[in-house]
């Protein structure tokens, strides 16, 4: 028997089922091997200390696997329509399909890459507990997906066979056109691309911003708007054309509050303020968390001697965000023991309010 024209005459009789079914089984097998290859690399990559690697194996499977069914595709219509000239009109639609579907898998096979990257760095700074600018990863993320989506975009345009320079040229026209009648969303792009650039804040910053009354923690920040936690705990949307026209206070990168107060003393104890002043003094020189201080006698008042502290009050170390909390324990500390200094040399300290009270019962007299 010849098996040969057997086998010949079995597929002639059957091709319209057995080639499909075939197709489909190769195809199930790469897939199965693909995901087997895949799964296996990925073991050997893990994310916190290969992150490119595996940022690239996680944004390829699906997309190839994704290409290799499409590809499938197209064989079993090239088998079934062998004849270009047969089916002008199939072939015409299918040239421009086939591209615009392999530009949208490549598309999105970058955009996962874009987001297990960012994913990977922020997992991988968690885990070893280092700090990381998140304000400036999302910034390279969106500035990457932007880079993207116009060149899949682009890419269609051309596949479909629109000439990309007079397109350019309408929409040059028409961009004028649309940025006259959405000036205030332009503006707000522009902002966000500012914030992102610039940087003068991240998320988690404390920021105020006087002229527009408003001040809060930095939750979110959006091309459009950016979302502040008030002090009262409500959200605030600020739209991002705010900051090229408002100053803006950053508290977050204080590196150190300043403190000024004035000491009143008795007229009784003037021959004791330089025992006071240099008490003082020694006393200050002591705490690290002063970066600057001047402790000295300043005025004298129509009923009270001043001495004048000023101080610029510092973390431990040095360089770093001083909370407020920590800055009104140094300044009770500061206070008080400036005023068991005074009390120790045997003088009076009089109340800040000894003035305004001593001129209201004079105008009553």
């Amino acid at each position: 028997m010849d098996w040969t024209q057997w086998y010949k005459d079995t597929v002639n009789e059957h091709a319209f089922w057995l080639f499909p079914l075939l197709l489909l089984l190769f195809l199930l097998i790469i897939n199965k091997l693909l995901r087997w290859v895949f799964n296996g690399l990925k073991n050997k990559t893990p994310q916190d200390t290969h992150r490119w690697r595996n940022a690239l194996l996680n944004a390829l499977e699906a997309p190839l696997i994704l290409s290799m069914w499409l590809m499938g595709a197209m064989i079993a219509i090239h088998h079934y329509f062998p004849s270009e000239n047969e089916h002008i009109a199939l072939y015409k639609m299918i040239s421009p399909a086939q591209k615009i579907l392999f530009i949208l898998i490549f598309a999105g096979f970058l955009f996962r890459l874009i987001h297990h990257v960012q994913s990977n760095y922020l997992n991988q700074a968690d885990s070893h507990g280092t700090e990381i600018d998140q304000t400036a990863v999302d910034a390279i993320k969106k500035i990457a997906t932007i880079i993207v989506f116009l060149m899949m975009v682009l890419g269609i345009i051309q596949a479909l066979g629109i000439s990309i320079t007079g397109l350019l040229a309408f929409g040059g026209a028409a961009g004028i056109a649309v940025g006259f009648a959405a000036q205030n969303l332009v503006s707000n792009l522009f902002g966000g691309l500012t914030v992102f650039a610039s940087r003068i804040f991240k998320i988690n910053d404390d920021i105020i911003i006087k002229d527009a009354d408003l001040s809060g923690k930095v939750i979110h920040i959006g091309w459009r708007s950016t979302t502040i936690e008030s002090w009262d705990g409500k959200r605030v949307y600020v739209p991002n054309s705010v900051f090229n026209t408002h100053n803006l206070i950053n508290n977050s990168r204080l590196t150190h509050r300043t403190l000024s107060q004035d000491i009143l003393l008795s007229y009784n104890d003037y021959s004791k303020i330089q025992e006071v002043v240099d008490a003082g003094n020694q006393w200050l020189s002591t705490r690290e968390d002063l970066g600057y201080f001047v402790f000295r006698f300043s005025e004298f008042g129509e009923t009270a001697l001043k001495i004048n502290l000023y101080a610029w009050v510092q973390s431990i170390p040095r360089g770093h965000f001083v909370p407020y909390a920590e800055f009104a324990k140094a300044q009770e500390e500061i206070l008080i023991a400036l005023a068991d200094i005074a009390h120790q040399k045997g003088c009076h300290v009089m109340p800040m309010n000894h003035l305004w009270i001593n001129e209201s019962s004079t105008q009553k007299a």
